[in-house]
C-alpha cells in the first residue's frame, strides 16, 4: 500500500557499511576485500605443521558426550588449577566456557576450530578476519568425500556455535608492563558472512565467506603467534575427537617438557573426559594415548598410567620430537617466493597500499602471469585518475577474478 520503508533501508546500510569495514580490515584498506582462502598446500615439499592457540590448547572447550545440549544445559565448561606467579607463589587460576544459544560444540565444532586456525595462520595471523571462501572450500580441507547437505548444515551450526562461546579467565596471566594479574572475558569470533549469486539457494555459493575475528584473539595471535603442533593438518583430521584433543594439549605440554606428568583425573578434567566411573576415565585417557603412538603422531614416544603413593593415577607421556619454534608474529605470506613472482607482488603491495597479503597476490601472479597483472595494475590506475578508490586491494582483486574467469584458470 506504499508504506514508507525508511526502517529496513536504514538497517540495510548499516549492515552495508558493517560488510565494508571488515572486507576492509582484512589488512588495512588496500586489503583484498572478501578474497577467497589461500591454496592448501601442494606436494611440493613437506606439508607445514599445524597451529593452535596456547590457551585454547590447555582448557576444555568441547564435550564429547551425547547429548550435549539436552544434559548439560547451558552449564560453562569449567577449569580450575594453581600456577606458579609471582616471586614463586601459588595462584588459583580459572577458565569458563559458557555456551552460547546453540550450546557447546562437540567433535565437529573441535574440527572446524583448527581448520578455521589453520587458515588465520596461513593468512598472517594478524588480521581482523579469517576468509573461508565457500564452506565446500573449507570442508575439503580435511579431505575425504565431497561434503553432503549434513556436512553443510553442521558447519554452518558450528560456526554459531563458536561465535556463541563466552570466556571467563580469572588470573589468565601476569602484565609485566602493568604489573598486575589480568582477569578476563572474551570471545573468539564475531559475525559471520557468506555469499550467494541468489536469494532463494544457499547452496550455490560464491567464494567471498569470511569470519571475523574478535579483538582479544587477534592481538593474542598477532603479540605472541600460533606455536606449532608438530604434526601436520593431514595427521590431526586421521585422529579420533580426543585423540585429537590430547595431541594439541601434549604439543603445548612438548614446546617446553620432555617427559609430562600428570594426574590422570587433572588431566580429564582439562581435555576432558566427561565419565563418572574412575576407571572409565582411566581407560579413555589410555584408548587416547595409545591411539597417537598407533597413529604414528610424531611428538609421542610413548605412555604409561601408573598407581602413585597417594593412590591418584599418574599418567606419562614422554616427548618424541619437540615440536619446532617459532618467533611470535612471524608470517607464513613472507616465505620464500620465485624472484620473478616476488617481483611482481612488489609491485601490487606498492600500488594497492598494503604488503599484507602476499600470499594471495603470489596466487594471482602464478596462475595468471605477468601480463595480467600489467593489465590489472593499469585498470586500477584508470579507475584512481577517474575518482577515489576505496579499496585498491579489492578493485584489484575483482579485475584478477574477471581475468581469471576468460582464461579459465581457478583462483581458490
Amino acid at each position: 500500500m506504499g508504506g514508507r520503508e525508511d526502517g529496513p533501508e536504514a538497517a540495510s546500510s548499516v549492515l552495508e557499511r558493517v560488510l565494508r569495514n571488515a572486507m576492509a580490515a582484512t589488512g588495512g584498506e588496500g586489503a583484498p576485500a572478501g578474497r577467497p582462502s589461500p591454496e592448501p598446500p601442494t606436494d611440493a615439499g613437506d606439508p607445514p605443521p599445524g597451529r593452535y592457540d596456547f590457551d585454547l590448547a590447555e582448557f576444555p572447550l568441547f564435550s564429547f558426550c551425547k547429548p550435549r545440549l539436552a544434559a548439560r544445559g547451558r552449564a560453562p565448561l569449567a577449569y580450575a588449577d594453581t600456577i606458579t606467579g609471582r616471586y614463586g607463589k601459588p595462584v588459583a587460576r580459572s577458565w569458563a566456557a559458557y555456551p552460547g544459544p546453540f550450546g557447546v560444540g562437540g567433535a565437529s565444532a573441535q574440527a572446524l576450530l583448527f581448520d578455521l586456525l589453520q587458515l588465520y595462520w596461513e593468512q598472517g595471523a594478524t588480521g581482523s578476519t579469517i576468509q573461508f571462501g565457500t564452506l565446500r572450500s573449507l570442508l575439503l580441507r580435511r579431505g575425504g568425500r565431497n561434503p553432503s547437505r549434513r556436512d553443510y548444515d553442521r558447519v554452518r551450526r558450528d560456526l554459531d556455535v563458536l561465535r556463541g562461546y563466552d570466556f571467563h579467565c580469572t588470573n589468565a596471566f601476569w602484565d609485566t608492563r602493568r604489573k598486575a594479574y589480568v582477569d578476563m572475558k572474551w570471545r573468539l569470533f564475531g559475525s559471520v558472512f557468506f555469499f550467494k549469486p541468489h536469494p532463494d539457494d544457499p547452496d550455490r555459493e560464491l567464494p567471498y565467506g569470511f569470519v571475523e575475528v574478535s579483538p582479544v584473539f587477534r592481538e593474542a595471535a598477532r603479540s605472541r603467534g600460533l606455536f606449532s603442533l608438530g604434526f601436520t593438518a593431514a595427521v590431526f583430521h586421521q585422529l579420533k575427537p580426543l585423540e585429537q584433543r590430547l595431541a594439541v594439549y601434549l604439543a603445548k605440554k612438548f614446546a617446553s617438557q620432555a617427559v609430562h606428568r600428570r594426574f590422570v583425573d587433572d588431566l580429564a578434567r582439562a581435555l576432558p573426559v566427561e565419565a563418572a566411573d574412575p576407571a572409565d576415565v582411566r581407560k579413555a585417557v589410555k584408548a587416547a594415548a595409545g591411539g597417537l603412538v598407533a597413529r604414528g603422531v610424531p611428538i609421542l614416544a610413548g605412555f604409561r598410567v601408573e598407581k602413585g603413593r597417594a593412590g591418584r593415577y599418574l599418567a606419562t607421556f614422554d616427548r618424541l620430537a619437540a615440536p619446532p619454534r617459532d618467533h611470535p608474529g612471524v608470517r607464513p605470506a613472507a616465505a620464500t617466493e620465485p624472484p620473478e613472482v616476488a617481483a611482481q607482488v612488489d609491485r601490487i603491495a606498492a600500488a594497492v597500499g598494503s604488503a599484507a597479503d602476499r600470499l594471495w597476490w603470489a596466487q594471482c601472479v602464478r596462475r595468471l602471469g605477468a601480463g595480467a597483472v600489467d593489465r590489472g595494475l593499469g585498470l586500477l590506475a584508470e579507475a584512481r585518475r577517474g575518482g577515489r578508490v576505496r579499496s585498491p586491494g579489492a578493485l584489484l582483486t575483482t579485475f584478477f577474478k574477471g581475468f581469471a574467469a576468460e582464461q579459465g584458470v581457478l583462483l581458490a
